[in-house]
């Protein structure tokens, strides 16, 4: 039998009176066979995924487990569901080669075997509803790596969930979509560096990176210098932490805007893919080519395409400058905000932020550069003030001012 009785199943085939039904879902890249068993004189149906794109190896599988399924109820067992902890195991199998990179892979695997299997182990995965994620939220509140865990933490795992429960329902072990209220975040403000702590970063810089070539600054020349520029980089692109670590020289490059300015335009693949950032200003440049110098110094080599920007001196990316940019701040006393918040190494890509807005440029422009939404630029930072932005928002078309004056 063809056809379609429901619009997530398609190209249907029946078989055994109709007790076994082979089906794909839409919109699929890699579409696998899907089944749909019923037993006589059993309520319900049950899906799975056969795992198989092949048509025969499918129908093998759904009539082993029609037939295992008819000896569970000819002796007495009830059709279930699988547990959550059975199903995790397929999704940890198979969700590696869907996941959009092998690090969010990780987050969601992660979080699923941290507070996911403690929670819901032993509950069939049809028994999970938006009743039962109330009583998890509640859990996980209080069953973190600290005492309290922050709404932010909680929010991503509540992600990793949602990722999870939406394969379930494209493989069939849910007959719809788990669906559950997340709770309503109070947004904190981003920590940035304000103007005059900025200055006083900048300041302290140039005699940091100085001492770092004496004995008094350990002989740290190298590092002092990357890391100098790196921040200065940062804060003038607003490109993410995890963008600059994966950045190549092929990824820089040197144009100029439609009045024939000169401007830096870097192309940094990130969790929302590549994009065209343009920086601050040209003065980047001069950044990336101290950056250069060094390693053509230390390599007695040009530097090639492919070398990443901001590597060790075996050429390998620099997995965190967290721990060099805490001591930096540290020693330069603009470790807090004026909020008392603590500044963290993405306080840069806030501080970029939020110049940008301060300067008066536009929201949607913004948002691009940054690889985010004006959504998001208008819940977290708000802190940017209509004072800060007056010149903008009393901006009037030439035509507007010669009617005013006419007026």
């Amino acid at each position: 039998m063809r056809g379609s009785s429901k619009s997530f199943e398609l190209d249907q085939r029946s078989f055994r009176d109709g007790h076994v039904v082979l089906y794909r879902r839409p919109n699929l890249k890699n579409p696998k066979w899907q089944c749909r068993i019923s037993v006589p004189n059993a309520t319900g149906y049950v899906r799975r995924t056969t795992g198989f794109a092949d048509e025969f190896e499918a129908r093998r599988f759904a009539e082993e487990l029609y037939e295992d399924l008819r000896t569970q109820k000819h002796n007495g067992g009830a059709l279930q569901k699988p547990k959550f902890e059975k199903v995790f195991l397929q999704f940890k199998d198979q969700y590696q080669k869907e996941a959009v990179s092998p690090r969010r892979y990780k987050e969601i695997v992660d979080s699923l075997e941290r507070y996911g299997l403690p929670f819901f182990k032993g509950r069939t995965i049809d028994s999970i509803n938006n009743a039962v994620m109330q009583e998890f939220m509640n859990w996980r509140r209080s069953n973190g790596k600290r005492a309290v865990s922050s709404p932010t933490t909680i929010d991503k795992d509540l992600g990793s969930l949602k990722t999870f429960f939406k394969w379930t329902f494209r493989n069939g072990f849910v007959d719809r979509p788990i669906e559950f209220d997340k709770p309503k975040i109070k947004l904190n403000r981003r920590t940035h560096f304000d103007p005059p702590d900025w200055a006083k970063l900048t300041r302290f810089l140039r005699e940091w990176g100085k001492q770092g070539r004496t004995a008094k600054g350990g002989g740290k020349g190298r590092e002092r210098l990357l890391l100098t520029n790196y921040v200065l980089i940062l804060a003038s692109t607003g490109i993410r932490v995890g963008e600059a670590r994966m950045l190549r020289w092929r990824d820089i490059q040197y144009d100029k805007d439609r009045s024939g300015s000169p401007i830096v335009v870097l192309s940094p693949k990130g969790k929302t893919g590549e994009r065209e950032v343009i920086a601050r200003n040209f003065a980047v440049k001069d950044y990336f080519d101290r950056i250069r110098a060094m390693r053509e110094t230390e390599t007695h080599r040009k530097v090639e395409r492919d070398d990443f920007a901001f590597c060790n001196r075996e050429g390998k990316p620099i997995g965190s400058f967290k721990k060099g940019f805490q001591n930096l701040i540290s020693k330069a006393s603009v470790e807090s905000d004026s909020h008392g918040q603590r500044r963290t190494i993405y306080s840069l890509r806030h501080t970029y932020a939020t110049f940008r807005l301060r300067e008066g440029t536009h929201h949607f422009h913004l948002a691009q550069n940054l690889g985010t939404s004006v959504k998001m630029l208008e819940e977290y930072y708000g802190h940017v003030r209509s004072r800060d932005v007056a010149e903008e928002l009393t901006k009037m078309s030439s035509q507007s001012k010669t009617d005013r004056r006419k007026s």
